[in-house]
């Protein structure tokens, strides 16, 4: 019962009965524990879905970031631990040309490329890559709301101008992270119909996972009023005292130094995190 108390601490809105870790075990000090998660259906290591939800985008405000044209700025604080393709974060980077990132040193490029692609940017959130000019109007802004351990991270591109147009109209977007669950929601607001090439999806830090929106990867494309949200569909693992993720993937093999709690949670498209947690005990012989 203590175990189950202290998840709940950790990971709210947790519904158990959808993944077990197995039994709680013993090891000798300096040996490994081997971790196994059941679901009642397969899931994949650090990989994503996307599915769409109701229209809902939060206020529009916050601190600006002032970007040239084919820009990157950063580090900016996240306000909390953000996990995202297996790593975590506690600060993030934005492009100029529509994206958020939580790597230093991403390409600049302006001109799209299906993802996922080791020359794209990467361990990115593509709210609409494209050639962007945010130098030329509109603003760019974040803010971290909440209390935890529910935070959200909103980062808003506000009618920014295609570059060299202003004919066309301009690009408002919103994505926003999710503390604890580490859910992923995009809410287009205007995404006006262009000539060139734009990618709405997620992009991992190799270069080589992405998962996008359907027909939007670097395609011709608009779209206004209209949200997705991506959510994990593989197994996190953390360590229940300190919040923090020790793995992902539906294996875990872990060599703790002291006795431990390990939750393996998932998530779902409706925004429901599932957890289940073995005790490690450790024993020094």
């Amino acid at each position: 019962m203590i175990i189950r108390l202290l998840v709940l601490f950790f990971f709210p809105s947790i519904i158990f009965g959808q993944i077990f870790v197995g039994n709680d075990t013993a090891i000798c000090l300096r040996d490994n524990a081997f971790l196994s998660a059941t679901t009642p259906i397969p899931v994949s290591t650090n990989s994503y879905e996307v599915t769409n939800i109701n229209f809902n985008p939060l206020s529009i405000s916050g601190t600006p970031i002032i970007l040239s044209d084919d820009d990157v700025q950063g580090p900016f604080p996240l306000g909390f631990t953000f996990d995202f393709y297996g790593n975590s974060y506690t600060n993030f980077y934005v492009g100029s040309n529509g994206w958020i990132g939580f790597s230093a040193g991403q390409p600049t490029s302006y001109i799209t490329s299906p993802i996922p692609n080791v020359t794209a940017p990467r361990d990115c959130i593509m709210l609409s890559w494209e050639d962007l000019n945010p130098s030329s109007g509109g603003q760019v802004l974040y803010q971290t709301i909440g209390t935890a351990p529910n935070r959200k991270m909103v980062l808003t591109f506000d009618n920014i101008p295609y570059f060299g147009s202003t004919a066309t109209g301009s690009l408002s977007s919103q994505v926003v992270l999710f503390e604890g669950s580490n859910l992923i929601e995009n809410h287009i607001i205007n995404k006006p119909l262009h000539t060139n090439n734009s990618i709405q999806g997620i992009h991992g830090p190799l270069g080589l996972n992405a998962t996008t929106v359907a027909g939007r990867n670097s395609t011709i494309w608009s779209a206004n009023n209209e949200s997705v949200r991506y959510f994990p569909s593989g197994v996190s693992w953390f360590d229940v005292n300190s919040n923090q993720m020790i793995g992902a993937g539906s294996t875990l093999t872990y060599s703790p130094n002291q006795s431990i709690s390990i939750a393996g949670v998932i998530s779902n498209s409706l925004g429901q995190t599932f957890s289940d947690t073995v005790y490690i005990e450790v024993i020094n012989t």
